[in-house]
């Protein structure tokens, strides 16, 4: 199936960067998997569907461990309020997987609110943590 645009629906620009290269890799790569959700019809394609959004799902709790790794080894201040974030992300995509499964989800109100929240997330938490890992000397 052909995608439905010639736009890209997410794109990695450098003020999403976090200067970690592991982090900025699994930001890409969240980007990526979210621009496959897109591109595949989700209400059709239901197996293909819901394979993408399994791998979202397993993906973001890889990156999410990963950043509170390195809140607990740099001693990150702000890490409970984003642990929080985390928490409240991952339930809403376990959320849809659930409706997605039993047929009745809203698929493009959900990419929409992921896009969004990714981004805004790169944009205003994931920043907060940007001098506190420099200093603590990951790059």
């Amino acid at each position: 199936m052909e995608a439905r645009n010639n736009m890209v629906f997410m794109e990695w620009t450098p003020e999403l960067s976090v200067g970690v290269q592991e982090i900025d890799d699994q930001h890409k790569k969240l980007i990526e998997i979210v621009n496959r959700a897109h591109e595949v019809n989700l209400t059709e394609e239901k197996e293909k569907g819901g394979d993408i959004l399994s791998e979202l799902i397993e993906f973001v709790r890889v990156h999410f461990t990963t950043e509170e790794k390195y809140f607990e080894k740099c001693k990150y201040p702000g890490a409970e309020e984003h642990i929080a974030e985390h928490v409240k992300l991952t339930q809403k995509v376990l959320e849809f997987k659930t409706k997605y499964d039993a047929g009745e989800c809203n698929c493009e109100e959900f990419l929409n609110f992921l896009k969004v929240w990714l981004v805004e997330h790169l944009k205003t938490m994931d920043q907060k943590y940007v001098e506190n890992f420099r200093v603590c000397g990951l790059k």
